[in-house]
Parts: structure tokens; sequence; C-alpha cells
């Protein structure tokens, strides 16, 4: 199947060269579990990934390299072209990530989670590399489109801090049951979301590992978590970490009290938002938050993502019938 990308944004907002498409990056397409890749181009004191591990980077995270590790990449870089778009052909069964390489310096400016082609319904399906204060998020779908066709048409003031605020509703909840069903949904109040401003992601993942790197099973790889940890990706958040990033970056943690729902004004901009508990980070969304705009999110042990229109509404009728769990400490 075709897929084209779409390579656009401003890397360096306090440089001469304006928002637009970005020509000349480096993308790699790479199977889920090719340790091989990730062993030739990253840069750290620990062994090499053992292989068939599955790589993790969160949203906004950069992993460094060097010339010469990117030069030798056992997988072919795509390039954008002048109107920063590039294409190739992908096998719609084969699952994979998408890491692309920093423009102006030699470091991975940023990957994708899983992508799955054949979940996209469009024959044509496409992705979006966009950058923000030197990092690069992919996104596919609806937020990548919404958010390059404001672009494309000149809307960026809808992301303007001075507009009007969007109105934010988060939902927690939790489900009894194991691995088959019945599953019982149940409100869960107890979860907390930390908002990372766009300027500020950088800050934010610096401060989270502070040098160092996610422990999973013992083992040590960088901003990387095995697939088979409990919740999400598992990434260390106890009490010292949440202290030291609450002392360095201006992040806003918003609790989910009772009865496991909270409206909360936003203003409009770019932010990173993470389900965070007093163990671990369960999971992060880079997303677009827009003037006078209503978002529904819901979150669960592993999770957080936005709904559509009619699948939040549908939420916040169905939870008026369930019951109400408060969460374990710790979770």
């Amino acid at each position: 199947m075709r897929v084209r990308f779409v390579a656009y944004g401003d890397v360096d907002p306090y440089d001469d060269i304006p928002f637009g498409v970005i020509p000349d990056v480096r993308i790699a397409v790479i199977p889920t579990t090719s340790a091989e890749w990730w062993n030739a181009v990253r840069i750290d004191d620990w062994d090499d990934i053992p292989p068939g591990s599955r790589m993790y980077i969160p949203p906004g995270a950069q992993i460094q390299s060097t010339a010469e590790r990117i030069a030798a990449s056992p997988i072919n870089f795509i390039v954008t072209g002048s109107n920063g778009t590039t294409e190739t052909y992908l096998n719609p069964s084969n699952a994979f990530k998408v890491c692309t390489i920093h423009p102006f310096d030699e470091l991975i400016a940023g990957c994708s989670t899983t992508i799955s082609i054949w979940k996209v319904r469009n024959q044509n399906p496409i992705l979006y590399v966009y950058f923000s204060h030197d990092r690069a998020y992919i996104e596919d779908g609806q937020d990548g489109s919404e958010r390059y066709h404001r672009y494309l048409y000149g809307d960026l003031d809808s992301y303007d801090p001075s507009g009007k605020p969007a109105t934010v509703t988060l939902v927690s909840t939790g489900y009894t049951g194991t691995d088959v069903p019945p599953f019982i949904d149940f409100l869960a109040p107890g979860a907390s979301l930390a908002v990372i401003d766009d300027s500020e992601i950088g800050a934010w993942w610096t401060a989270v590992f502070d040098g160092a790197t996610a422990v999973t099973d013992g083992e040590r790889y960088p901003l990387s978590i095995l697939t088979d940890w409990e919740f999400g990706w598992g990434i260390p958040f106890n009490m010292e970490i949440r202290e030291r990033v609450l002392q360095s970056v201006p992040v806003r943690i918003i609790d989910i009290g009772w009865p496991g729902i909270i409206e909360v004004d936003m203003a409009p901009g770019n932010y990173l938002l993470c389900h965070v508990t007093y163990e671990f980070i369960a999971d992060c969304n880079y997303d677009s938050i827009v003037a006078a705009q209503n978002y529904i999110y819901r979150v669960t042990d592993t999770d957080i993502w936005q709904l559509s229109d009619i699948g939040g509404r549908r939420l916040l009728e169905e939870v008026k019938d369930w019951i109400i769990r408060s969460r374990r400490v710790g979770n």
C-alpha cells in the first residue's frame, strides 16, 4: 500500500525560518522488533538491546546519535522533497514504527507509537511528521489531518494562548474482569494527569530521566519499555522524580477526584498530556487544544485517549449508570 509522509511545522521557533513544509527530512520505517536499528543508531552507556525487544519512545523524547551512526543505519531512509512530502510502499499486514532524524542536528527527533496500516481505511494513508520546539511528532488519522489542514488554511490562530479557553472533560475509569468477558466498567476517581506546555516538553523528559533510563525487569534501555510491562510504559515516576520535575518544570497536575469526572479550562495550544501515578508514567499523548472547543478524554490504568464528539457524549451518558470505585493507592 502506498503511504505518504508530510513533514511540516517549525523546528526552531526562534530562528528566521517560518512555519511551513520541511524538505530533506530523513524518515525511517522500522519493524516493531528491530533491535538491530536501535543498536546501530543510538549512543549510550548501556548494553545492546536484545533481539526482538520493542522500543517505546514517548512523544517529545529525543535519542542522541552521531552522523556516523546515522549513516550506518541498516534501514534506508526516505527523504522529503522540496514540498515536504515523500512516499513509500508498505505491506499493510506489517506493524512498524516511524522515526525521523532532526533536520539540523544528529539525533532522532521523534518516533511514533506502533502503526498498523491495515487499520487505516483510507486506501492512500498519510502520516504527518510535525515539528515543534526541536522535536518531531508522528501523527496519523484525524489528529494529524486536523492540525495539517489548519496549517494549510491559515487557521493557526486557533492555537493562540490568548484565545478563548477550551473545555476539557477527563473521565477516569476502570473495569473488573481478567482476560475473558464479562467486563464491568466503573468510574475510578484518583487518576492524575500532567499537562506540559509544548515549549517545556524537552525540560519535562530531562527532569523525568535526569540522565538515567527507564527500568524494566532489571534491565535498562534508554527511553524504552518492553511490551510485557504490566502498566503501560512503566516509566518510573516515584516521589523523588515527581518532586524533581515539579521543582524544575512548570507542569500542571490535574487530579481527577470524586466521582471520577472533572471539567477544566485549558488555554489553546499544543500539550503533552501524561497519565501519572506515584509509581510510573502510564501513557502520554501529544495533542492540540483549539480555542473554544470541547474535548473529552478517557483515562484508564494504562491509557489516556481523546474521544470523538459522538464517543465522548456516549461515554458521559453511560457513566451515569456506572458504580464508583476509588483507585488503589499507587495506581
